[in-house]
């Protein structure tokens, strides 16, 4: 099996371009070794360039701004990925807008002991991190709330390997695709595309939930630690400053109080295994935990 890819990544700051860098190869699979070459793919670089043109219509100044347009070839099918890391003022988010993110940063600040909203989507990272990295190092499973459903949601019909991609319960199995940030790595087992979901039907009352609320806005990184059992998730923005949660899985399922309203697309995750960064899409309703 063949595997081609092409990727253009720019740096800009100010609104200036400091760096562009353009990789590109094929790794061929003989079964017991995997050949790279730097090849040069024309279809695949001119996909790139097209991509990054578009995304250079979204610099702005007074930001950091790296954008990264790739594109793969695997059994004949051609598909793309591209996105913008925006930071500002020591906030870094996948996309190019803050202001939506930034728009509830003036709230009261509770007590930290008081329950978690989180907003904007982000409750998709929490999760990310607890169910679907845990998936993918097939750890036991955790009794969740029956009401909330994680899936992963392949956009591509193939993955990396050419294997046909599926909707996976994140809950129950790891995710369908094996992806690979070049041709120079290895296919790993990875999300791609995340979605949280409730039930309206058997989701507890809105209006029982717990108050006050701290309110969270926007995920500065997490982790999972596969020895521990331990997820970590750095907020960034809430309604009382930066704070870090560390709890196990057991401690995240019990502490899950509610969810409402359809997911929100969380601005993105670049999630990194192995050395390895993908963007994941993430997207969750609003969710409160204790």
């Amino acid at each position: 099996m063949i595997f081609a890819n092409a990727s253009r990544d720019e740096l800009w700051i100010n609104g200036a371009r400091v760096e562009s860098r353009l990789s590109h190869g094929v790794a061929i699979d003989e079964g017991d070794r995997i050949v790279a070459r730097d090849d040069y793919d024309e279809e695949l670089v001119h996909v790139c360039n097209e991509a990054i043109a578009k995304l250079r219509k979204s610099v702005v100044e007074d930001v950091r701004m790296r954008l990264v347009a790739s594109a793969r070839r695997v059994r004949g099918v051609v598909m793309s990925e591209a996105t913008i890391t925006t930071t500002k003022n020591g906030l870094s988010i996948v996309g190019t807008d803050l202001s939506s993110l930034l728009s509830g940063a003036a709230a009261p600040s509770p007590p930290l002991d008081s329950a978690i909203l989180w907003r904007n989507g982000s409750a998709a990272v929490l999760l990310h991190e607890a169910i679907g990295h845990a998936a993918e190092h097939n750890a036991p499973p955790v009794a969740w709330p029956t009401w909330l459903t994680v899936h992963d949601e392949p956009q591509f019909p193939i993955d990396d390997c050419g294997n046909e991609s599926r909707i996976v319960d994140l809950m129950h199995e790891p995710p369908s695709c094996f992806r690979r940030e070049s041709f120079r790595d290895v296919p790993l087992r990875r999300m791609t595309n995340v979605w949280v979901r409730h039930s309206c039907l058997t989701g507890p009352d809105k209006n029982v939930w717990p108050t006050p609320f701290v309110e969270v806005f926007l995920v500065r990184g997490g982790s999972y630690d596969p020895l521990t059992d331990i997820v970590t998730i750095e907020i960034a923005l809430s309604t009382i400053g930066p704070f870090t949660i560390r709890k196990t899985r057991t401690e995240i399922a019990a502490s899950i109080i509610g969810a409402t309203g359809e997911p929100q697309r969380y601005p993105g995750v670049i999630c990194s295994r192995e050395g390895q960064e993908l963007v994941v899409g993430s997207h969750a309703p609003e969710m409160v935990t204790r």
